[in-house]
């Protein structure tokens, strides 16, 4: 079902892949606070959020699976897979390459991750505040790598890559409205998403570059943890 809600998260997910450079340029609190705010955030929400709806899942599909950790499995993969897209650009192979290659490779994976994304975030039957409490920690996350990979080509992302990755968010969501809300495709989709968020987070919007400011990052990975550990608690999500 369409709601109001995930209208609003969809046009802002879709907005933020065109736009995440411009946000990030002119935001009223810095580059650096921003990039720390999405990265403490996106962070707290794998590990409230994520990981344990991994978990449940896992559980719930252990008496049918042949292990009891093929989803931490597709975790990981989606963590080594990501971790090898961004080592590929990296490498001397890389160089020899035109930007161009080297850019397309990168923003096809990274569409892959946008429509998962957003087709996990538009199948799951949270509504109301539940769903745009989660949408935020998805908008800063994807506000954090989409600048980071435009600001390394950013010719390329203005010109191409922002508007594939906005038509594959846009994709994923109308899929993810209207396509299968449970089952072993969705739940491995969970999981492969987790493991290449964690990487991204890590990679990419932990403070350990110029681009970050400490306090932010723990302020806000700290009190966003607490806010959904006590909604959770109260609302029973």
């Amino acid at each position: 079902m369409v709601t109001i809600e995930s209208i609003i998260i969809g046009i802002v997910f879709i907005l933020i892949q065109l736009y995440a450079l411009t946000i990030v340029e002119r935001s009223p609190i810095g580059e650096q606070k921003l990039l720390s705010l999405s990265g403490g955030i996106a962070i707290a929400y794998v590990f409230i959020y994520i990981l344990p709806t991994l978990h449940k899942k896992q559980e719930e599909f252990g008496g049918s699976l042949a292990l009891d950790t093929e989803l931490y499995f597709l975790g990981l993969l989606g963590l080594l897979v990501y971790f090898s897209v961004y080592s590929f650009a990296q490498t001397k192979a890389a160089s020899h390459l035109t930007e161009l290659t080297v850019y397309m490779v990168q923003v096809s994976f990274f569409m892959v991750y946008s429509f998962i994304i957003s087709y996990v975030v538009f199948s799951t039957d949270v509504k109301r505040v539940e769903s745009l409490f989660y949408g935020l920690a998805v908008s800063l996350h994807f506000i954090g790598w989409s600048y980071h990979l435009g600001k390394k080509h950013h010719r390329l992302h203005k010109n191409r890559g922002r508007y594939m990755l906005a038509g594959a968010t846009f994709l994923g969501s109308i899929m993810g409205v209207f396509g299968p809300l449970s089952g072993l495709l969705i739940e491995s989709m969970i999981a492969f998403s987790s493991g290449a968020m964690l990487f991204n987070v890590i990679s990419k919007e932990l403070p350990f570059e110029k681009h970050a400011h400490l306090p932010t990052f723990l302020i806000s990975s700290l009190v966003y943890a607490a806010t959904m550990i006590s909604l959770k608690a109260f609302f029973d999500w």
